[in-house]
């Protein structure tokens, strides 16, 4: 990750953001398997609700290990046991690893979106009987635009596993890894069970944050690679505030967007219910374009550029 590249000159550090997108993040567990193929491993890596599995297990180098099996197993529970318990066993299941990896020496630095309830109205709507209701109709807002209760009571909070205590990040640590975890994927309307971390509300990142692209170019990175799951415009959250724009300067950092050419409901994924069989293909969309995407940028990244094999 040291090679000279034309105009911003050498690279330095590597940022790798993964986008929200329920069960369509198969897709970006399959984009961070294919650079763990061609060993691309990022100095940071960035995460909000559904990716913060992925990108975790591509930060302690278990992207590939974990593989398609994770999301065929997360499908099924969804249909049978509800959203809140398939993030609660994930993390039970995975948590003991990523406790134990994302925090050793040498380990990249890891960021983790969460929403923080700001008021006590709004705790109070958020862990009670109101929240399914609230966040049915925080999902309508995304298409009038309206983020006035959003903006009124929610702050997007980010967990670092390398926070000081003067640098304005909230501190990512072993003992706070599953709320954080959890509490980062509590969309309203699915999930049954309240979020806290440490005695404090929160709810699902996407709705203030959905992709931490700003957080992670603010740790001074020279690339930033921002993994999204759909092919309309990448945004930092549900309603679109901010878009992330290829081939743009963030913060610094150069963005390369890395997102599939087709919506991946044509193969069997939506946000909520999906085939395994569309699981298998979205994972497979994925690796390939991660591989294609290492190519491409071999240089800027500091890949291997020869060529390779796709998987099965």
């Amino acid at each position: 990750m040291t090679e000279s590249v034309p105009g911003p000159g050498p690279v330095r550090r590597v940022g790798v953001v993964v986008a929200a997108g329920m069960l369509k993040g198969a897709y970006g567990h399959g984009v961070l398997s294919a650079f763990e193929e061609r060993g691309l491993r990022a100095h940071v890596y960035g995460a909000a609700s559904s990716s913060a599995l992925s990108a975790g297990l591509a930060a302690v180098g278990r992207a590939r290990r974990t593989g398609v099996e994770y999301w065929l197993g997360a499908a099924e529970a969804a249909a049978t046991q509800g959203m809140s318990s398939v993030v609660l066993d994930s993390i039970e299941e995975y948590g003991p690893v990523l406790r134990a990896d994302l925090f050793r020496p040498g380990a990249p630095e890891f960021l983790m979106a969460t929403s923080k309830v700001t008021t006590a109205a709004g705790a109070r709507i958020t862990q009670g009987p109101e929240a399914r209701s609230l966040g049915r109709q925080l999902l309508r807002d995304v298409f009038t635009g309206d983020r006035s209760w959003v903006e009124e009571n929610l702050a997007t909070v980010v967990f670092s596993s390398r926070a000081e205590p003067a640098d304005g990040r909230s501190p990512l640590t072993p003992d706070n890894y599953d709320a954080v975890a959890y509490a980062s994927t509590r969309m309203m309307h699915a999930w049954h069970v309240p979020a806290e971390i440490d005695g404090e509300a929160y709810v699902d990142a996407s709705y203030t944050c959905s992709c931490p692209a700003r957080e992670v170019a603010a740790r001074k990175v020279d690339t930033l690679v921002a993994v999204g799951c759909d092919p309309f415009p990448l945004f930092r959250d549900l309603y679109a505030t901010e878009r992330i724009v290829d081939g743009s300067v963030l913060d610094g950092a150069r963005v390369l967007v890395v997102k599939p050419e087709q919506d991946l409901k044509e193969v069997g994924v939506d946000y909520a219910a999906a085939t395994a069989e569309g699981l298998v293909r979205a994972y497979g969309l994925g690796v390939e374009a991660g591989h294609r995407f290492a190519d491409r940028h071999a240089a800027l990244l500091g890949v291997p550029g020869a060529a390779h094999e796709e998987p099965a």
